[in-house]
């Protein structure tokens, strides 16, 4: 196992770990404070009811009345896992002049942590949530009357349900397998266990799960699927196969491989995409990273790296980006008029621009996907389950940490 040089001496392995389990100590914290006998507490409930939001939520959609609401409020303050937030929120200060953006860009496991931690120091800072592990976020913050989801009326006739409960998704991301179209005409690896053979040892490059979450849901979603990946194995060794001692499935038994293989942890999908895609490389690498990742060659045209479409079982995963509305936000206004700026209009315009890309799925229906884009019904992936990633994904994680070499 190698980690490349922003992981340098684990800090980056320490600090997630130390976030991690701050989540679930403040978790319990928070819980206490906000909730009594099943109720919401009472200064939350005057909030929500101030706020109309939660049960206290009018139907109507009104710009102008909520824009002049929210001018008073003067402000509105977005954690977002996503850089991009300094794209729309510049954006959203054009369209609503005289309300500020504070944007702030951290890793969804920060996001909740920090979360916590303000809401258990009655320190209500955040207005906007916008992040990965949705499982996370339904049971630390949804559940316990930390965050709030609004869906904005006008959008609720063109979002499936499953796009609105238990919250409002922005978009749907994939992560992929990639590979290095320079030294290769069409994709060298044509299955995920390809990625265990020997020709791969030491050239497969794979985010911190620990890190990014969002590969936690990656992992699980394979695990979920041990019995797609038994199949595969079969088809492309020709036997079945045989589980490592203590192994419960075919997808663990990926991962223990796929470790085993001395893959390369990158620090970030960045890191990826660059260490696959840059041009010259005799034996580059593939790698599993953001689909997303693909806008980075329009701004760097060296850049080499193309998706395996054919791959098998699945090409990748797909999993949800979600937003909600912080539990005794200050700018409740400001707040629920940039929900609606980041959810854009039916061209992929307003604050969804930044996200109109190559491997971001919209969620409206009457949205199009960006030109060259495939939608999902045409991309062989597998869909993370929110409740299986909360039941086992700690299980999971522990089961990397322990075969990390």
């Amino acid at each position: 196992m190698k980690f490349t040089e922003q992981i340098k001496g684990g800090h980056i392995m320490k600090r997630s770990l130390i976030l991690a389990c701050a989540i679930v100590f403040l978790s319990t914290l928070a819980t206490g404070i906000l909730w009594g006998q099943g109720k919401f507490s009472k200064e939350t409930e005057e909030w929500l009811k101030k706020s109309e939001l939660g049960p206290y939520e009018t139907r109507g959609y009104d710009e102008k009345q909520l824009y002049e609401k929210a001018k008073l409020e003067k402000e509105v303050s977005v954690y977002s896992y996503s850089s991009r937030v300094h794209q729309f929120g510049k954006t959203f200060e054009q369209q609503y002049p005289g309300i500020r953006v504070k944007g702030f860009d951290m890793d969804s496991t920060e996001i909740v942590t920090k979360v916590l931690a303000e809401q258990k120091a009655g320190n209500f800072a955040a207005d906007v949530i916008f992040l990965k592990d949705p499982s996370t976020v339904h049971h630390e913050l949804l559940q316990k009357g930390l965050a709030f989801t609004y869906v904005p009326p006008d959008l609720k006739s063109v979002l499936p349900d499953r796009f609105q409960k238990p919250f409002l998704v922005h978009h749907v991301s994939l992560d992929v397998l990639i590979y290095n179209m320079e030294a290769n005409k069409t994709a060298p690896v044509q299955s995920l266990w390809d990625l265990t053979k020997p020709e791969w040892k030491s050239r497969v490059s794979f985010p911190d799960p620990v890190k990014m979450p969002e590969f936690i849901e990656f992992l699980a979603t394979v695990v979920q699927h041990g019995d797609e990946m038994a199949k595969e194995y079969q088809r492309v060794f020709g036997k079945p196969i045989q589980l490592s001692k203590g192994v419960k499935n075919a997808g663990y038994e990926w991962i223990l491989r796929v470790l085993k293989n001395d893959a390369v942890i990158a620090g970030s999908t960045n890191d990826v995409s660059n260490a696959v895609g840059q041009p010259g490389q005799q034996k580059p690498p593939v790698g599993i990273t953001a689909f997303s990742r693909l806008r980075d060659k329009e701004k760097n045209p060296k850049l080499v790296f193309d998706v395996a479409y054919d791959a098998k079982p699945v090409l990748g995963i797909a999993t949800e980006v979600v937003i909600a509305i912080v539990n005794q936000a200050k700018h409740p206004n400001a707040a629920k008029l940039m929900t609606r700026w980041m959810m854009g209009d039916e061209k992929g315009g307003q604050g969804y621009k930044p996200y109109f890309v190559l491997g971001d799925v919209p969620v409206r229906t009457d949205q199009l996907a960006p030109k060259g884009s495939r939608t999902l019904a045409k991309m062989n992936v597998w869909m993370a389950d929110p409740a299986y990633v909360w039941d086992y994904g700690q299980e999971i994680r522990d089961f990397w940490l322990a075969n990390l070499k």
